[in-house]
């Protein structure tokens, strides 16, 4: 096991910092703050770091990727984070039919930049919206998304976005993509653990035995039925982890030479179909 990995995860890349000092200096610029994050990890994206920097905008918090995430969880965290006059909702870019949600909660805020701009009789004005959020939690193909179109490079790799850029939605809102940035230092392990699960971070940065392990033992505590239908295993909580992936890889055929089971086959496919969401939808915060 590498002996770093109790340690705090630093990760802070030269273009973040850069990054960071932009988006204060264009805060200014925006009536209100749209904050990204991923529905299966909602307190691990949520960036205190950044929330800091942008703490006196309003926010409109999206739960993205609300497919692979545990619809009942979702809705607890919806109920947490709208209030104190920020608003929450959930949705998945890959479903056309939620953008009438999602402009319908865009359209409150630009509501209430218009009636205060109405007291001193603007009667026309533009609202603008900072998009924030770390890495690959899909802040460019949010903003095409608005667009029904491609004017956003996107990337599912993290740290793809490396400068700021602005779009107009319709004559009366502009939208600013930024950067993904991650917290200097997460404040535990834990963060850096489920952001390598969901794919915000390089799985590299973390040993991928504790990875395995841990999404195992998550599954099992969270999701034993949905974890045993999947792998046709009864009683999975009788046997042990190792014992877990022999039985994977014996049912799946994944075999070395001499009839030797292939266990990393087993753990590789195993972490792929827990992150795409194929084993369950799946939450891994509670509020």
């Amino acid at each position: 096991m590498n002996n770093n990995s109790e340690k705090n995860i630093h990760w802070f890349p030269g273009h973040m910092k850069k990054a960071s000092n932009q988006i204060k200096e264009k805060l200014k610029l925006v009536d209100f703050v749209i904050c990204l994050l991923d529905a299966r990890s909602p307190y691990s994206t949520f960036n205190k770091y950044l929330l800091n920097i942008v703490e006196n905008k309003a926010k409109l918090f999206i739960l993205n990727k609300e497919d692979l995430a545990d619809d009942s969880v979702t809705k607890l965290w919806i109920e947490k984070l709208n209030k104190d006059g920020n608003k929450c909702i959930s949705l998945s870019l890959e479903n056309k039919l939620a953008k009438a949600k999602l402009m319908n909660a865009i359209n409150e805020f630009i509501k209430i930049k218009q009636e205060k701009m109405a007291l001193k009789g603007i009667k026309k004005c533009k609202t603008r919206a900072m998009v924030i959020g770390i890495p690959n939690v899909g802040k460019s193909t949010f903003i095409n998304y608005l667009l029904d179109k491609k004017q956003m490079k996107a990337a599912n790799t993290p740290g793809f976005t490396k400068s700021i850029s602005w779009a107009k939605v319709n004559d009366s809102f502009e939208i600013m993509d930024t950067p993904g940035i991650l917290e200097p230092k997460f404040e535990n392990k834990i963060n850096g653990i489920n952001l390598a699960l969901i794919g915000s971070i390089k799985e590299n940065i973390l040993p991928s035995n504790e990875l395995v392990e841990y999404a195992l033992d998550f599954l099992r505590k969270n999701y034993e039925k949905e974890l045993g239908n999947r792998y046709k295993i009864e009683n999975i909580n009788e046997i042990n982890n190792e014992q877990f992936f022999e039985l994977l890889a014996k049912n799946r055929g994944f075999l070395l030479t001499k009839n030797n089971l292939d266990i990393e086959k087993a753990q590789y496919i195993f972490l792929n179909e827990f992150k795409n969401g194929i084993i369950a939808k799946f939450t891994l915060e509670r509020p």
